[in-house]
């Protein structure tokens, strides 16, 4: 009885194996159209300033979508987070590499929208994502 039990764990186990993979998360579906997958934003200098950290994996579709308007949000608020500038540096973005190294842009957060634990919105064009955690 023991060994048959044992068995048809085996066979479970076996079939789950062979079972599609994990679905996929929404958020790093919507972000692979861009060429990166999301690493999460980061609250730096007392929560006024926030960190995008990427990563390009698709390095061609990357280099069209960053060029274009991005947009951080604080969950479902209308406004966005202007993306940090400053006069010699103009915006606080890395222009995308082929390494696969993480790379980020800096937001500011003024009135301190986003907050630790709280989830975060990126728009890059018409491409909207949605669900990005906040540390």
């Amino acid at each position: 009885m023991r060994a048959r039990g044992l068995l048809i764990l085996g066979a479970i186990l076996a079939a789950a194996a062979c079972g599609p993979a994990a679905v996929q998360d929404p958020m790093q579906k919507s972000a692979r159209r861009c060429g990166i997958q999301i690493l999460g934003v980061q609250l730096m200098a007392d929560g006024d300033v926030a960190r995008l950290n990427y990563r390009v994996v698709d390095y061609d579709k990357a280099k069209v979508a960053l060029r274009k308007s991005v947009h951080l949000y604080e969950g479902d608020r209308s406004r966005p987070l202007p993306v940090m500038a400053t006069g010699r540096l103009g915006p606080l973005t890395q222009r995308p590499t082929r390494d696969g190294r993480p790379q980020f842009m800096i937001f500011t957060n003024p009135g301190r929208a986003l907050v630790r634990g709280g989830r975060a919105a990126l728009t890059i064009g018409e491409v909207r994502i949605e669900g990005i955690p906040v540390s």
